[in-house]
């Protein structure tokens, strides 16, 4: 859980991360994943002290600030939860051993009636699904 309501601390980060279990610390797949919006409040954090921002923008090629947090690559998504009570906003996981992704072998394919002179409509669709694989591969953070 987070250890102040509305923002992500650095500590909770930290203690996200030591929560992972060593043997997936670091897999090749191993990431951060969290909203745009909370990337960016990230790159705001300010310790509390000294007033000093905690992920300083080095100018290195690879982006810059909160493109990765204690060695590990941090991945938007802009369909996690953002900071809130009884959101996840953070997961850290090795994503291999995380998530499966069940595919089906079937599909469906429809044509519609003519909508316009000349075209045909074709609908397609597909059923995909995500299962956790393994649930000791991945850590959240929990809005509290």
């Amino acid at each position: 859980a987070q250890a102040a309501s509305g923002a992500v601390s650095y500590d909770d980060l930290a203690n996200l991360m030591s929560a992972l279990p060593a043997q997936y610390l670091f897999k090749p797949t191993t990431a951060w994943m969290m909203h745009p919006t909370t990337i960016g409040a990230l790159r705001k954090l300010k310790a509390a002290t000294s007033n000093v921002i905690n992920f300083i923008e080095s100018g290195e090629e690879d982006g810059g600030a909160v493109v990765y947090i204690f060695g590990h690559p941090v991945i938007p998504n802009p369909y996690m939860q953002t900071v809130g009570s009884g959101n996840y906003p953070v997961y850290l996981a090795a994503w291999e051993r995380f998530v499966e992704i069940a595919d089906s072998e079937e599909m469906s394919i429809q044509t519609m009636e003519q909508t316009k002179p000349g075209y045909i409509t074709i609908f397609a669709e597909k059923r995909v699904v995500s299962s956790i694989r393994d649930v000791f591969a991945g850590v959240r953070l929990y809005g509290a």
